[in-house]
């Protein structure tokens, strides 16, 4: 778009005023709202021009016409002063939203119009809102401001906005094919398209969220003969037929490969793709990007384990994170200044987490250091196996909190432990809902089914009124609270 090189024009231009030690601006800098506004709300007179028709942005580009979005009358705009705007577009009543070059027109009657140019519309809603080659609609509004010289002042305030108004734009067409569903074959299916196993993904658009996984589990036997592996999309798998056309399947250049990363290639209707061929054995997530064409499999454990001097450098004895994505890992464990790692399986012949680089930093060097903590103790412990980075904090308090509980929901009532892992007391509920939290913050709480407490979870509906004696669990997944009514 022809943005790029404007901005890379700009960018020129910054580095050569950089380079002057004397430069001095031959302008001052606008002040806005330097003064009382010239121009009242009520002076002003805006009427949407948006339409309920879409907006087809290639098509309007191709005409050279902008997308006229209000017109602007006022009669009381003292002479030297022009109308700017200010316009912005979200897809989620600007809880997010993005700024969108505009300019404010007059003609011959002496009425304004706002205007978007649709090449620059395109480019902010291409990485504002979606990538997709789809019709969406979203939500447009700007404020007005006034122009003399040097001085800008807001008509109203800044916080004047005119709409939202409700459009619907068709963007620039895309070379770039995304389908809705990707399916994997190979060693794990016999081959067999209509068998084929179906990618996980996101509830967003595939343009706007590329990437697809699937978890694997690929035995000893089979790494040792070599598993097998292509990907075809939601149309081969619905026609069956995927060696008749371009990027009916994909797989690797080639035929083969053992690399457990790389470029995707897709098969055209004149030549296959290679099969790719993994000869690692263990949970294995496989994550393809078909924006930037890639794969990559990685270790796809449900759990990591905290053995460490608190269990006796045991597996097994050690406490549980626990993953969604099989990235981030979480959960609560007994840690000591003496030492602990994150292990991936209940032994220490697969991939094992120590120390790196600097602190917070992980390493999966076998001959990596211990990790430590600064006072044995629960931890709430955050792993990311793919960034490497992991934090562990301390719990030093857990408590019940809501309009059930005493306190109502400006503090927590307390409960006490001997081993940091059971967590009692004696709570008069009340009639309302309440949580689990720790250190008096809401950065470490526990809410949802009393049986499966999780991070963040919902909160939980009161017992009934009475006293009740409380037993929260985090010993093991999945958290537990018991509630036995006195």
């Amino acid at each position: 778009m022809k943005k790029i090189s404007l901005y890379g024009f700009a960018a020129i231009v910054a580095l050569s005023v950089a380079a002057c030690d004397n430069y001095e601006e031959p302008n001052p800098t606008p002040q806005v709202n330097p003064q009382e506004p010239i121009l009242k709300v009520d002076d002003v007179t805006v009427a949407s021009s948006v339409t309920t028709e879409s907006y087809d942005l290639k098509a309007l580009n191709d005409e050279g016409k902008n997308i006229v979005l209000s017109t602007v009358t006022c009669d009381v705009l003292p002479e030297g002063y022009e109308f700017l705007a200010d316009v912005e577009i979200s897809a989620n009543d600007f809880a997010r939203s993005a700024s969108v070059p505009a300019s404010v027109v007059v003609d011959e009657e002496g009425t304004y119009s706002v205007v978007v140019n649709p090449d620059d519309l395109q480019g902010v809603y291409y990485a504002n809102i979606s990538k997709g080659p789809k019709a969406k609609d979203i939500k447009i509004r700007y404020n007005l401001k006034t122009k003399t010289g040097n001085q800008i002042a807001y008509v109203g305030s800044p916080e004047n906005f005119y709409g939202p108004y409700d459009m619907t734009v068709v963007p620039f067409p895309s070379s770039l094919v995304i389908e809705e569903n990707y399916y994997l074959l190979g060693t794990i299916n016999g081959w067999s398209v209509a068998d084929a196993i179906k990618f996980n993904h996101s509830d967003a658009n595939q343009y706007d969220d590329p990437v697809f996984t699937i978890k694997v589990d690929i035995s000893a036997e089979d790494a040792a003969a070599g598993w097998w592996w292509k990907i075809v999309p939601e149309s081969t798998y619905v026609t069956g037929n995927w060696v008749d056309g371009d990027n009916t399947a994909y797989g690797v250049a080639e035929n083969g490969s053992e690399e457990l990363s790389g470029l995707l290639v897709g098969r055209t209707a004149t030549e296959d793709c290679g099969a790719g061929c993994i000869k690692t054995d263990g949970q294995l997530l496989l994550t393809i990007n078909l924006e930037e064409g890639t794969y990559e499999f990685t270790s796809a454990v449900d759990y990591l384990y905290t053995p460490g001097d608190a269990n006796g450098w045991s597996q097994i004895n050690s406490q549980l994170l626990s993953t969604n994505n099989y990235s981030d890992y979480s959960g609560y464990a007994l840690l000591s200044p003496n030492g602990f790692k994150f292990s991936s399986a209940p032994d220490w012949d697969h991939v094992n987490y120590g120390a790196g680089a600097a602190e917070g930093d992980l390493s999966t060097d076998g001959g990596a250091g211990n990790l430590s903590v600064a006072e044995a103790g629960l931890y709430y412990c955050k792993v990311n196996t793919a960034s490497l980075k992991y934090s562990a904090t301390l719990v030093s308090t857990i408590g019940v909190i809501g309009d059930a509980t005493p306190a109502g929901w400006d503090a927590s009532t307390p409960l006490t432990t001997t081993d940091n892992l059971i967590w009692t007391g004696t709570i008069e509920f009340k009639g309302g809902e309440f949580k689990f939290r720790a250190n008096d913050g809401w950065d470490i709480n526990l809410g949802g089914d009393l049986q499966n407490l999780t991070q963040d979870g919902a909160n939980i509906a009161s017992p009934g009124e009475g006293k009740y004696d409380v037993t929260l669990d985090l010993s093991k997944l999945p958290y537990s609270c018991s509630l036995v009514k006195k």
